[in-house]
């Protein structure tokens, strides 16, 4: 199953007897032909069993195992790609193997590298290792097949597969270093693993590191309790993990058969390597070792996403509260040093208070921030500065913040100002001229209010409204210090959640009041930004899939029908709205004051996101 980028993968642990080659093979083939998966990975040695140990010499075992999997490739019904675990004796020597068969074909034999011979563990009473061969192919179940160091390939669909076994993978230079650096994007690992107290916690972050540091998808799949436990006992713990993050993980034990199936964004995983000059540095170093095997895959009409798509990928799943932390942190922290950087006459905080989410939450940073300093929370001047059509809901509500906080707070009404500055011009429409001028007319007050009293504008705008350019330009666009720029709307939003169930219990009502209340910059009578914009949550899902994972129009357009159930029209005006917005507003970001980067992405012109203002970038929807 593959489509628009996303592959699925099974890592599988069939229920087999040691020794018992026959019962295995059963088994394997209940297993195997139910697999939903494009791609599927056996265990170690799952044809004989990891433990079969002294049986290994016997030749009727080892022909045994052989014609057993000549009977599986021949009489399976799962079209996918499989690696199954078996032991090969190759002109006399055996080595403990990984076949991979596509369509009754054999793409290629991986031997096992390392040998674990110590502990529990002694391969080398068997088995040889693969890691200085020189053979590039070999006569086996009757096929020519390739073998040795591969790489399965498909060009069309730009997805390439290495095959690691067991010991590999806890190597201090593991085979699946080389890989990645050859092109691999997904690495699957058969496995037979022992289980004792911490072992499972050390395989996930084992797992996860080298996911992490190789820039790929990780498949690890091992046996289960079936195995022998005369002096060990062997789990079934599966892990997949992607770029250093966990997808999914089965239980260590179960007396079942197990499927553990993931979805990996290959597309996303190419995304990131071309981005990384480390890592293309480092494949410069590679030497022309590996062969590579073309595989055929087609592209389903219909897929079938293993769990819902995480409707806002940018908040973690995992130590959520413990990001949340982190992200609030690094806020404040941002914000001392810009304080501290800043010459005793101009160390005040000033900033504009509407009653919406983002400038409540940059108020209390900065509120976070003089506590800490020790410093007296008046030294932050907040000003709010209603207009004509400013509601009588959110100037109390920002009053009321502003008072509770304990800062100095202004009340600077802005009608007649703006009133007066449209007659000089000539302007009488209730248009965009009529909005900007009173969101630059509130920059302006704050700016000259910072020169009055001593201290820098910090600016409140939010990364979600930075990639949409939902901001005036020379407006709230500008500032000395924007110290929302790394947060898309919905991380503001949790925020805002936190800091009212933790330190600002006290005001929890008023935080309330301001998550449940419509987000608009009331720049016109019953403005509402959503109406206009869209969604926040599917915006910054978009911003997630283009931004972090490289995704194009074609495939966020897909995504966003899986994950939020839009009909086909309303996403295609989601994309197409967000990538006009996304690609014409560059000019407005090329001028962004400086702000700290908080997640993983940033929009900042000149930390991370370069692009030229008049950039033409085609909508292909």
């Amino acid at each position: 199953m593959y489509k628009q980028g996303i592959i699925k993968v099974a890592a599988v642990t069939p229920k087999i007897m040691v020794g018992d080659i026959d019962y295995n093979k059963e088994q394997i083939l209940k297993v195997l032909n139910q697999s939903k998966a494009a791609i599927t990975v056996f265990p170690e040695l799952t044809i004989t069993g990891y433990s079969a140990s002294d049986l290994f010499y016997q030749e009727s075992f080892i022909n045994e195992a052989s014609q057993t999997a000549k009977y599986i490739i021949e009489h399976t019904t799962y079209e996918g790609i499989y690696m199954l675990g078996l032991p090969l004796d190759i002109y006399g020597i055996l080595y403990n193997c990984a076949l991979v068969v596509s369509n009754k074909q054999i793409l290629g034999v991986v031997p096992k590298h390392y040998l674990p011979n110590y502990h529990e563990f002694y391969e080398k009473r068997w088995f040889h290792s693969g890691i200085e061969t020189t053979l590039k192919s070999i006569d086996v179940l009757g096929q020519k097949a390739p073998f040795g160091y591969l790489i399965f390939e498909n060009q069309d669909f730009n997805i390439r597969f290495g095959v690691e076994i067991c010991q590999d993978l806890w190597a201090t230079y593991a085979p699946s270093d080389d890989m990645s650096l050859a092109g691999a994007n997904i690495i699957f690992n058969l496995s037979a693993s022992s289980e004792y107290v911490g072992k499972q916690s050390l395989r996930r972050h084992v797992v996860l590191d080298h996911s992490r540091k190789q820039m790929t998808a990780y498949v690890y799949t091992t046996t289960g309790h079936y195995e022998s436990s005369s002096e060990t006992v062997f789990s079934s713990h599966k892990v997949i993990a992607s770029l250093g993050e966990l997808i999914v993980e089965s239980q260590a034990f179960t007396d079942e058969e197990t499927h553990l199936y993931a979805d990996i964004d290959v597309m996303g995983i190419n995304y990131q390597k071309r981005q990384d000059s480390t890592y293309r540095d480092m494949h410069l170093k590679l030497k022309d070792t590996y062969q590579y095997i073309p595989f055929d895959l087609h592209e389903s009409e219909a897929y079938v996403f293993e769990k819902p798509l995480d409707q806002t990928p940018f908040i973690s799943k995992t130590n959520t509260i413990e990001d949340i932390k982190v992200a609030n942190h690094l806020q404040i922290f941002a914000l001392i040093k810009k304080l501290q950087s800043l010459p005793n006459s101009a160390n005040k905080i000033v900033l504009g208070i509407s009653g919406g989410l983002d400038s409540a939450l940059a108020l209390l940073v900065s509120h976070q921030a003089m506590q800490y300093l020790k410093r007296d929370p008046k030294d932050i001047i907040a000003v709010t500065m209603p207009a004509e059509v400013t509601s009588n809901q959110s100037k109390s509500t920002a009053i009321k913040l502003m008072e509770t906080l304990g800062v100095t707070n202004m009340e600077i009404p802005i009608s007649e100002a703006v009133n007066l500055h449209l007659k000089s011009i000539e302007h009488e429409d209730l248009d965009v001229t009529y909005e900007n001028t009173q969101a630059r007319m509130r920059t302006m007050i704050l700016m000259n209010l910072a020169n009055k009293y001593g201290g820098f504008v910090l600016g409140t705008g939010d990364l979600s409204e930075i990639a949409l350019g939902w901001m005036t330009y020379n407006g709230d666009q500008m500032s000395m210090y924007a110290i929302n720029a790394g947060l898309p709307k919905t991380w503001v939003k949790t925020l805002i959640e936190y800091h009212s169930k933790h330190q600002y219990r006290d005001i929890s009502d008023i935080l309330d009041a301001i998550i449940q209340a419509p987000i608009t910059p009331e720049l016109t009578t019953n403005q509402d930004t959503e109406e206009t914009i869209g969604r926040y949550d599917i915006n910054d899902f978009i911003l997630y899939h283009h931004l972090q994972m490289g995704a194009d129009e074609i495939k966020i357009h897909w995504l966003v029908q899986q994950a939020f159930g839009l009909d086909e029209a309303t996403s295609k005006t989601y994309v197409n709205r967000f990538f006009k917005r996304f690609y014409t507003q560059q000019f407005k970001r090329q001028t962004l004051p400086e702000g700290p980067k908080i997640l993983g992405v940033s929009l900042s012109p000149r930390g991370e996101y370069r692009l030229p203002s008049d950039v033409k970038k085609k909508v292909v929807l």
